[in-house]
């Protein structure tokens, strides 16, 4: 039985070693994925489903804890920027719960923030990316 699960062992590393050259060569060929397009839209779906627990979204209804702001109110307030809310998002504090949003949601979620903007005054939260420069850098 021992000297079975051994050559299995063998076997596969084998063939590993004869394809892992291959796929490495494959992965250098290959563009990266490309960020999904950050969409209000989006972010508003995301925000009902999991920020309506706590906080105003427009569009649900019902209560929210007394002291915690509406994402109106958190994209209005003076000071805020998209990086702060990223921040906040990637690594929450009590009692906001590590909801492990990827990058892409986050974007969504301040592309919605800044359609909440409504002082001309604050620095926009989200700048769409630039589509002259490429997202990931050219390998040397």
């Amino acid at each position: 039985m021992a000297r079975s699960r051994k050559l299995i062992l063998v076997l596969c590393l084998g063939i590993l070693a004869a394809i892992a050259p291959t796929a490495i060569v494959q992965a250098e060929d290959e563009e990266p994925p490309k960020p999904a397009t950050a969409t209000p839209e989006k972010g508003l779906a995301l925000a009902q489903r999991l920020c309506s627990g706590c906080h105003l979204v427009e569009g649900r209804e019902g209560t929210v804890p007394a002291g915690i702001p509406s994402l109106k109110g958190i994209a209005n307030t003076k000071g805020q920027t998209g990086k702060r809310i990223e921040q906040t998002l990637i690594q929450p504090h009590t009692p906001m719960p590590d909801m492990l949003l990827t990058r892409d949601e986050i974007r969504h979620l301040l592309a919605y923030l800044e359609t909440l903007r409504t002082n001309p005054e604050i620095a926009p939260l989200f700048q769409p990316a630039d589509p002259d420069k490429p997202a990931y850098p050219k390998p040397s």
